[in-house]
């Protein structure tokens, strides 16, 4: 097929050029909204057909798929895009990819694939370099050109998160890796498939690449399906409106939803300057450090978003960095959420948003030898942006879309053999169902929660144990996980599984270094930190062999929980939840949590009510309830709790008491930290980001200097 015949004349690199010139000159990427003014009420039915038929396919797609994360967790989108790859629309699901599939067609594109490598009808391109596009090795698109009359008229992809890829630690996504030479097999944009096929050798590639290699090709079973399906009711649709008409309508509804975008913006938001920051850090043998994600949020009075990410610290050789692609993603998920839930989901929203993130940087890194597995920087970025956009509604008087900070999952991840005699390795999704954050109204909602995947599930158990043989002793809501405020943080997910016996494994997790995993808000706590517990040489097989009974859970007293008291072993206490994976003998214990919502508002104001009801139901502990919210409680003989009115009074009074002696003036704290500052009493880890970014940013170094009344030379004292 000749390059004629593909784009009528006009090679795809030059039109995606003029199409990205238009935008940069004027702003448009459709000069005229012609069609929707003609006929509004097809304009609209005709998107529902095309986002109902992406729909229909990731819904196909996910019965087809033998991987949990796909199946039970719902980790798959479906896109449709215009010959220059903008995304028009897409599925529900992993919203995290509203433009890294858009990213992988410009990046083909820009590579001259028209000409080098050729784009026909029914063949099918493999993309996992998240350089390119995607989050992370795991995050495994499949991309096919749609064409009509033998001329390309756009694309159809599917993307779905896999859990094992070959890399150093199994199930992908480990916490020890330095170096994307660690992450496994990694495929930038392969031509995998034609006519409709994928090829014998990739599956062998793939197979002999990876432990388990079930997942990986399963998926690409579900979405070379899914983007077949999307195919035929694509030129059946075509066919029905006309080729000139949904050419036009497709770039029509791009802009349109930039337009919409800009207008939300502008009713919604109060105009201002909103700057926040999220936490984030690495603990690896040599390098303890703490990340900062700063997050500058411009609000326009026409209804222009900018944000500005500068004062991020460099890329470098460690796990915790996030491409371009993903962190464009992790941004735009959490505004999609929170601002543009009422749109149309497609690129205009990204065409709308003026971002900047500094190149060279943890989230923007330059050197494509660095791991990019774990992306907590980015995803401190869209905590960091959410919050500003909560205190850019709270300015305008909205009061429910107010809201703190959404949880940093964790998880775990296992290899070796498995109760069948295969090799396997995976990880498990269960943190997708995290606490919830606190809004200015209500309370969060318990393991219910995915900031990445809106429809994110934790997958049933027994799903889980067929591939991966850790057994569950325990899956329960953790107790006082979420931060505590006026309306408190949703609380997360405790697991414990036990290593079953004659299974050769190791396992390992992921998430965060010990300090808090997410802020709260307008004087609600932060969510709790991650931790876990390892136990070794456990007397577990013993008690199982007399019949007794085994803790299956944390207990009253989650700094030391009831299976660390009640069993013997070699306990391991691990503060965050960073452990590369090791080996772990038979009938061991690994104690996992996931994310915990922020909280919102001051604690000493939260209905007294509503403190004695989660003493009550277990979701938190009666200490706290004295010490945090100011409640005092009575028990009865059978251990339920009430309220004493008159001694909570009396508590709240003197806890407002103790926060008043203990409160110093601004202008003092300042002070105190600036001379902190100067002397070096800085924390390492801290002092370490400092040192970083003073040298990396220039103009967060003199913001910095500035606000702290610092020299113009200042740099940490070793």
């Amino acid at each position: 097929m000749t390059t004629e015949m593909i784009t009528a004349g006009t090679s795809l690199r030059k039109r995606l050029a003029d199409v990205e010139a238009r935008i940069r000159a004027s702003g448009v990427f459709e000069p005229e909204l012609s069609l929707k003014e003609k006929d509004p009420i097809t304009f609209e039915v005709l998107f529902t057909q095309l986002t109902q038929t992406l729909t229909n396919a990731r819904e196909v797609a996910l019965s087809i798929s033998a991987s949990p994360s796909t199946r039970e967790q719902g980790e798959i989108i479906f896109g449709l895009y215009t010959p220059e790859g903008d995304a028009i629309c897409l599925s529900t699901g992993l919203m995290i990819h509203v433009h890294t599939m858009s990213r992988a067609i410009k990046w083909m594109i820009e590579n001259d694939y028209e000409t080098e490598v050729g784009i026909r009808e029914g063949d099918f391109f493999f993309n996992n370099d998240s350089f390119i596009g995607g989050g992370h090795p795991s995050d495994q698109m499949l991309i096919t050109p749609l064409f009509v009359d033998g001329r390309l008229e756009g694309w159809i992809g599917g993307l779905t998160h896999v859990t094992e890829t070959g890399a150093v630690e199994p199930g992908a996504m480990g916490s020890s890796f330095t170096s994307r030479f660690a992450e496994g097999l990694i495929m930038p944009c392969t031509k995998v498939g034609e006519n409709d096929e994928l090829r014998k050798d990739l599956d062998i590639l793939v197979d002999r690449g990876v432990r388990s290699s079930v997942s990986w090709l399963a998926d690409n079973r579900a979405k070379l399906t899914g983007n077949m399906l999307i195919r035929s009711a694509l030129k059946s649709l075509v066919a029905e409106v006309g080729l000139d008409f949904y050419r036009k309508v497709s770039r029509e509804y791009i802009e349109d939803t930039m337009r919409a975008t800009r207008e939300k913006v502008r009713l919604s938001l109060f105009p201002g300057r909103y700057r926040e920051v999220a936490w984030r850090g690495v603990t690896l043998p040599g390098m303890e450090s703490v990340f900062h994600s700063p997050c500058e949020l411009v609000v326009t009075k026409d209804g222009r978003l900018r944000l500005d990410y500068e004062g991020l610290p460099t890329a470098r050789k460690q796990p915790f960095q996030a491409t371009l692609p993903l962190f464009e993603g992790m941004l735009f998920n959490g505004l999609i959420q929170n601002v543009f839930y009422d749109l149309k989901y497609n690129d205009g929203t990204f065409l709308a948003v003026d971002l900047q993130v500094p190149l060279g940087s943890a989230c923007n890194p330059n050197n494509i030898q660095l791991p990019t597995t774990l992306w907590g920087p980015a995803y401190g970025g869209m905590q960091a942006c959410a919050q500003a956009v909560s205190r850019a509604y709270y300015a305008m008087g909205y009061r429910e879309e107010v809201h703190a900070s959404g949880p940093l999952t964790s998880g775990n991840l296992a290899g070796g053999t498995d109760q069948y005699g295969r090799l396997f390795g995976s990880q498990c999704f269960e943190f997708a169902s995290s606490g919830m954050y606190a809004t200015s109204f209500m309370d969060g909602l318990d393991t219910s929660f995915s900031d990445f995947n809106a429809e994110g599930d934790m997958g049933d158990a027994e799903v889980w144990e067929q591939q991966m043989p850790q057994l569950w002793l325990a899956r329960e809501i953790r107790r006082d996980g979420g931060g505590f405020g006026k309306f408190r943080g949703g609380n997360g997910i405790h697991s414990l599984y036990l290593i079953p016996d004659g299974i050769d494994m190791e396992m390992g997790s992921f998430g965060s270094p010990p300090i808090f995993s997410t802020a709260g808000l307008m004087g609600g706590y932060p969510g709790s930190p991650l931790r876990l517990w390892v136990g070794r040489n456990t007397n577990v097989r013993e008690l199982i062999a007399r019949g007794e009974q085994l803790p299956n859970g944390e207990g009253v007293d989650t700094e030391l929980p009831d299976f660390v008291t009640q069993l013997d072993g070699e306990w391991e206490f691990v503060p965050g939840q960073n452990y590369p994976a090791r080996s772990l003998p038979e009938y061991s214990l690994f104690s996992v949590v996931s994310g915990d919502g922020g909280g919102f508002g001051d604690p000493l104001e939260r209905n007294p009510e509503h403190v004695v009801r989660d003493v009550n139901d277990g979701l938190s502990g009666a200490r706290r309830a004295a010490e945090v919210y100011g409640v005092a409680l009575v028990a009865d003989d059978a251990g339920v709790h009430q309220v004493d009115t008159a001694a909570t009074t009396k508590l709240r009074q003197d806890l407002r008491a103790q926060r008043l002696a203990r409160a110093m003036p601004a202008r003092e704290y300042k002070a105190r930290v600036r001379e902190r500052l100067l002397t070096g009493d800085i924390p390492a880890p801290t002092a370490a980001l400092y040192r970083d970014v003073l040298s990396f940013s220039a103009k967060w170094a003199e913001e910095f200097r500035s606000f702290w009344s610092l020299p113009d030379d200042y740099e940490v004292p070793a």
